[in-house]
Order: structure tokens, then sequence, then C-alpha cells
């Protein structure tokens, strides 16, 4: 085996260990010593590859985001996508990467202060994905008067970070990850449609 391929296959294998430990633990909760012991790693071998705990984390939570966004993109179109379309894809995804899902919510729920700006660059690519799905809807919808789609999405990402506060603080995300979802789609619903039926 070539040197290039066995740093490659180490390097995965580091990482599938860490994304497991931090998916089932948070940031928090996990330690060098957890992953390096579940997938019989040295801890000299992980320093090679990894300079510490955020920069195996931000590896993992990278990961996270793309795999996510590529299935995304991938099952969705523009053109055609409604709310619940989108949230039924995330949610197919998510049971069948199970593992994304925890690390996903730990992450938007419990975001790390010190490493806001490593992570928010992490996810970028899923936001700017998520506007151009959210702008396609909206521009299929009237708006109410005055309210543009750009203040439309400034208020969806208000209540967002509402959300992430309310999960964050009641503990919500360590028990039912699925939670963050349901009510995501429960907010874009109410913003589009409102609480009253009219019918």
């Amino acid at each position: 085996m070539k040197q290039e391929e066995k740093n490659k296959k180490s390097r995965e294998h580091i990482t599938a260990c860490a994304f497991a430990e931090f998916a089932a633990q948070g940031y928090l909760g996990a330690s060098i010593n957890a992953i390096c012991a579940s997938g019989q790693i040295s801890k000299g071998l992980l320093y090679h590859y990894y300079t510490d705990k955020d920069a195996l984390y931000l590896t993992c939570v990278a990961q996270c985001f793309q795999d996510l966004t590529g299935y995304l993109a991938s099952h969705l179109d523009a053109e055609t996508v409604t709310p619940d379309q989108y949230f039924d894809v995330r949610l197919v995804f998510f049971r069948e990467h199970p593992l994304h899902q925890r690390l996903f919510c730990d992450t938007v729920v419990n975001p790390q202060p010190h490493l806001k700006e490593q992570i928010s660059a992490c996810r970028k690519s899923f936001d700017d994905l998520n506007e151009i799905l959210l702008t396609a809807i909206l521009q299929k919808e009237r708006l109410a008067a005055g309210v543009s789609i750009q203040d439309a999405i400034w208020q969806l990402r208000l209540l967002e970070d509402f959300i992430n506060t309310y999960l964050k603080n009641s503990d919500q995300e360590t028990r039912q990850p699925e939670e963050h979802d349901r009510l995501c789609r429960q907010t874009l619903h109410t913003m589009l449609y409102g609480l009253i039926d009219q019918s």
C-alpha cells in the first residue's frame, strides 16, 4: 500500500471514530481519549493528522454539512420545491444518517463560542442553499404589503435562532434530536400560512 493511500485510510478512520464520538457526546462531552480507545488509535497517530480536538471537531462538522448539503441539492429542485418537500428530504437524510442528525443538532443548537467563525465557514454552503430554496419558495407566494423576500428570510433566521435557544435551554437536543426539524418545519409553515385556518 502506497504511503499516500495509507495516510488517507488512517485519516478516514480517525475521522469516522471522531464523528461517532462527537455525535454521541457533543463537543463538550467528547474526548480524544475516547476517540482513540474506540478506534484503537494511538494519540501520536491522531495528533499527526489533527493538531487538537477543535481541528478534529471542525473536520467532522464540515463533513456533516457537506454531506447534508449535497443530499439536499441532489434531491430538490428550486423550481418546484415546497416547504414540506424540503423537510421531508431532510428527514430522509437524517433517518439514513442518524449520526449526522445528532452532530448537526449539536452544532446548530449548541455551537461552541470559540469556534463560531469556523463553524460558520463549515456551514456556508448549507446556508447558501437554504437561502436559494427559501427564496424560490417565497417567490411563488404573495407576500404581505411592505415585506420583501429578504425581510422574510431575515425573520425566519431570527425565529430559527429562537428555536435553537429554546432547545438549548430545555435540553431537548440531547433527548429528542428530531425536535429541531419539527419546530423548524412548523415555524416555516406558520410564517407562510399563519396560525388561523381561514378556509
